[in-house]
Formats: C-alpha cells, sequence, structure tokens
C-alpha cells in the first residue's frame, strides 16, 4: 500500500512537472507566434521599398549591383516568405506538442472532472510521434 501511494505521489509530481513545462514553452512560443506576422507585413514593406527603388533608380552602380547579386536578391524574395512560413510550422507544431503534454498530464484533483477520453488518446499518440 506504502509503495503504491509513493508511485501515485511521483506520478503526480511528474505530471505536475510536465504541465509547468507544457506551460514555460508556451510563454516564448506565444512571443515569438504573436511576431511571424508584422515580421511578414516588414519583410513586404521592404520589399516594396526595394522595387521602387530599382523602378527610380535602374541604374544603381557597380557597388549596388554586387552587393545584389552577393545576397541573391532574386533567391531572397522568394525564399525569405518560405522560411518565415516554415517558422509558422514549427511554431505550430511546439504549441499542439505543449498543448498535448499538458492535456496528457492533467493535474490531479479530489473530485471528479470531465475528460474526453479522445483528446486524451490523441494527446499521447501526438507526444510519441
Amino acid at each position: 500500500m506504502q509503495l503504491q501511494l509513493v508511485q501515485s505521489e511521483k506520478m503526480s509530481a511528474l505530471g505536475n512537472l510536465v504541465a509547468g513545462v507544457a506551460h514555460e514553452i508556451n510563454n516564448p512560443v506565444g512571443f515569438i507566434a504573436g511576431n511571424i506576422q508584422p515580421a511578414v507585413d516588414f519583410v513586404g514593406d521592404l520589399f516594396r521599398l526595394i522595387d521602387l527603388y530599382q523602378q527610380k533608380f535602374p541604374n544603381p552602380g557597380a557597388e549596388i549591383e554586387e552587393e545584389i547579386a552577393a545576397i541573391d536578391l532574386e533567391y531572397l524574395r522568394k525564399d525569405l516568405p518560405k522560411l518565415i512560413y516554415s517558422m509558422k510550422l514549427g511554431i505550430d507544431r511546439i504549441r499542439s506538442i505543449s498543448n498535448s503534454l499538458r492535456t496528457f498530464s492533467r493535474a490531479d484533483t479530489e473530485h471528479k472532472v470531465a475528460f474526453n477520453i479522445h483528446e486524451g488518446i490523441d494527446s499521447a499518440i501526438l507526444i510519441d510521434s
């Protein structure tokens, strides 16, 4: 009986730890997620400004042409939005895992709480994958 009580306390402590870690993960992920769209907007603004410069000054000079070639501006224009989208997908994945950890490690309470068994199974599967 005492061994079972100790095991139960360990599992409860582990559940609380996992829920706490999931919460701590959500804070920086929320910050990043909240800044993705402004970053997309800023990148769009910069690309529009570059387009305007290229229209108004079609012959910018050798130094600027060399820099455009060095940074591979056309590749950057195509790849940067994809990179930001990939970051968003990563954030979504981290959030999903964090939410699954929280769902999977629900803290014990003294009273019964309704629980969606399908959500619990899905959380366990997501954590394992």
